[in-house]
């Protein structure tokens, strides 16, 4: 198994993966109010390198799943995904595409939703938060779990799925749950603006029953992952 990059995803497809001929993509902008042309072109000449040297392996890359969505407004890093998609298609014929919500793991300061609140709550930094704002989440040890097991038991290749608890959370109620675990009153600005899209995970939730697979996904979900977090650092 070959993997690209060395942040949170990377690392965590380091440990005890046994996947063969495979490629794992994990050198990606992360950033989606990333609107630097530098760091996409970055990840397009990478890309298109590692496609031309590996066109034997199965190729893995993360998007978002903001491409699924109907009548979402689309910005600069989400229309970079898309080309980006466009690009394994074009120069890959055995290719996995996960789309992700917002991911987390390790709590350490980092622009990605989840951590930028408890960086900032931690540290007592004011923030804005839309009133209407929703967003989907997903743990980083999910969607290796997910990653690995798709790979080994679907049979299927040149796909595009999405991957993340079907729970919609206002964006507030992720600040609220940080709030009670780490025992602190975040500041913030509520600011009144819509932002969110809605998905239904037609093609997950049909793999997931097909093998009885149980990420215990839910309402509850992202409580119960970040109280790991924050309370035994896992």
């Amino acid at each position: 198994m070959l993997i690209i990059g060395n942040g949170q995803m990377a690392k965590v497809f380091q440990k005890n993966c046994n996947l063969n001929n495979v490629v794992i993509f994990a050198s990606g902008v992360s950033d989606s109010s990333c609107n630097d042309l530098k760091e996409f072109k970055r990840e397009e000449n990478l890309l298109l390198q590692v496609l031309n040297q590996n066109k034997d392996k199965r190729f893995v890359y993360f998007s978002s799943c903001a491409l699924s969505a109907v009548d979402y407004k689309l910005n600069e890093y989400y229309w970079h995904k898309q080309n980006m998609e466009n690009l394994i298609k074009e120069n890959s014929n055995n290719y996995y595409i996960f789309r992700l919500p917002q991911v987390f793991g390790n709590l350490t300061r980092h622009k990605t939703l989840v951590n930028f609140f408890y960086t900032s709550i931690i540290n007592g930094k004011k923030f804005n938060v839309y009133d209407k704002a929703y967003r989907y989440v997903v743990e980083i040890n999910d969607v290796k779990r997910f990653v690995e097991i798709f790979l080994l038991f679907s049979g299927e290749r040149n796909i595009i799925i999405d991957f993340a608890n079907p729970f919609r959370y206002k964006v507030l109620d992720i600040v609220k749950i940080l709030e009670v675990l780490l025992n602190k009153k975040a500041k913030y600005d509520l600011i009144y603006k819509e932002d969110g899209y809605i998905l239904k995970f037609k093609e997950m939730n049909s793999f997931l029953e097909k093998f009885s697979i149980d990420f215990e996904f839910g309402e509850s979900y992202l409580y119960n992952k970040l109280r790991k977090r924050v309370l035994y650092n896992e």
